[in-house]
């Protein structure tokens, strides 16, 4: 995030309202652009589709292979997300960028491996068409490439080439998925064929950005397991955080709206369409965090523990803590108004439209799409307050307010099945609303006793941690 956020204060810092223009987009296609993309390609494939006069069961099979293959995909690569940024973060600050590559394909061999096999059982048991298989499957490698690599790409300053990889890949994937369903291919095999082209352009547009950033380096590949030891919260973080995300979808796919469209492969219509737009109404925040929290907090934030580390006065110290932290609650506060104000317009305004421009929105749609807007923006917010914790470096906090998100959802969305539809969606927003109060909960007592935490709290004597992975990635490197 703060490699990010140096390269944005250079273009928000300067003058003209196209300039600035030019400052949002290129942050909200880098920041937002895996979920912008992954949007737009589906969107994309059921046009095709369509085109290709594909049945309805075609037309829901390609967007649950997609959405099946994307969503495990990025499941599994969370458990290594927040360990990756904290490794990656750490040796930029160490200038040890030689360590920084390798990691990345230690990480993704560690997750090809596992994630292959279970994907390759799974897709065994739904007995789809073997071509549909294979197809799937390749998917949802690449999905675990991209998800990673997204991790890394953070910190490239080439913004040109990040976004004209994205759309690259996006419109050469749509075009080639076109031309094969033109020439009366099968549709569902042409639409999942273009769609694996274009996340496997993007893959080979990240990795040669990549490596022209970075070098090869040396080392072991896995030396980033080692800050597992270190930080033992931070997969779990990752992994229930984004859990948490996708649960209630999940459990929905076993409710009445339930429809099985092929062996395992299930879907819930109603309740999946009116969450993927009530998702989107929450890119916003994600975008604001970036230009506006990063660029503006991060000066204070560093300051302060400048003058901690080095040799400033308690008063500058004190001042310097003053600042940091009006700087904080502004920036949550602006966070919060801007993302009521999306929501209450999609509430109002965006709710009337669906309902007119034939994506088959039914009033029960409407309602719970009102209703997840509501939980959505409650869990951006959250979100929010959580990264604020994981910047502190207070993790054990962190994982308690993704640990009450994870619980609350799964247990808040089983009750609600026991209601009328009417009520789908309420356990998501119980479940963001406590992730809400516990984040803030948390980072206010934190930040009120930060002197303590940060100075009297630590060891005397440094002592490197001797895990299980730290002796790995000792014997790997001898």
């Amino acid at each position: 995030m703060a490699g990010i956020g140096f390269e944005l204060k250079k273009l928000f810092s300067k003058k003209g309202i196209i300039l600035k223009v030019r400052a949002n987009i290129y942050a909200s296609l880098v920041v937002a652009g895996p979920m912008i993309m992954g949007v737009l390609l589906l969107l994309g494939a059921q046009l095709i589709a369509r085109f290709g006069e594909a049945s309805l069961h075609q037309q829901d099979l390609v967007a649950i292979i997609i959405t099946y293959s994307l969503l495990f995909s990025l499941l599994l690569s969370s458990i290594f997300l927040f360990v990756l940024s904290r490794f990656i973060a750490d040796m930029l600050y160490m200038d040890a960028v030689e360590r920084i590559l390798p990691s990345m394909y230690g990480a993704l061999s560690l997750l090809l491996t596992v994630g292959s096999v279970s994907w390759a059982i799974f897709l065994y048991f739904c007995r789809i068409d073997f071509i549909y298989s294979m197809l799937c499957f390749i998917l949802f490698c690449e999905g675990l490439v991209v998800w990673i690599q997204i991790n890394y790409i953070a910190a490239v300053k080439e913004y040109r080439s990040i976004v004209a990889g994205f759309f690259f890949g996006l419109f050469t994937g749509l075009l080639i998925a076109f031309l094969l369903t033109y020439l009366k291919y099968d549709v569902v095999a042409s639409v999942l064929f273009g769609v694996c082209i274009a996340y496997g352009v993007i893959i080979i547009v990240f990795t040669d950005l990549l490596h022209r950033f970075f070098p090869m380096g040396s080392g072991s590949p896995l030396k980033f397991l080692q800050w597992i030891d270190e930080y033992p919260q931070l997969p779990f973080v990752g992994f229930f955080s984004t859990l948490a995300l996708f649960a209630h979808l999940m459990i929905m796919w076993s409710s009445p709206l339930s429809q099985q469209v092929e062996g395992l492969f299930y879907q819930a219509p109603p309740h999946d369409i009116a969450a993927l737009v009530a998702f989107l109404t929450i890119l916003i925040t994600s975008v604001n965090f970036v230009t506006s929290v990063e660029v503006n907090f991060y000066p204070t934030y560093r300051r302060y523990f400048s003058l901690l580390n080095g040799d400033g006065s308690l008063s500058n110290i004190e001042k310097a803590y003053e600042g940091m932290m009006a700087t904080l609650k502004q920036e949550l506060f602006y966070l919060a108004i801007q993302q009521a104000l999306v929501t209450l317009f999609a509430i109002v305004m965006i709710s009337e439209v669906l309902v007119y421009i034939g994506l088959g929105f039914t009033s029960n749609m409407v309602g719970m799409f009102r209703v997840l807007c509501v939980g959505y923006a409650l869990f951006a917010i959250g979100n929010s307050i959580m990264l604020f914790l994981l910047y502190f470096a207070n993790n054990s906090d962190a994982l308690l307010a993704t640990l009450a998100l994870l619980v609350c959802n799964i247990v808040g969305t089983w009750v609600s099945l026991s209601f009328p539809a009417e009520f789908y969606g309420f356990g998501f927003v119980f479940a963001s609303a406590i992730f809400y109060l516990v984040a803030l909960q948390r980072l206010y007592a934190y930040t009120k006793r930060l002197d303590y935490f940060i100075l009297t709290k630590q060891p005397v004597f440094f002592i490197q941690k001797q895990g299980w992975f730290t002796r790995l990635v000792e014997k790997l490197d001898n």
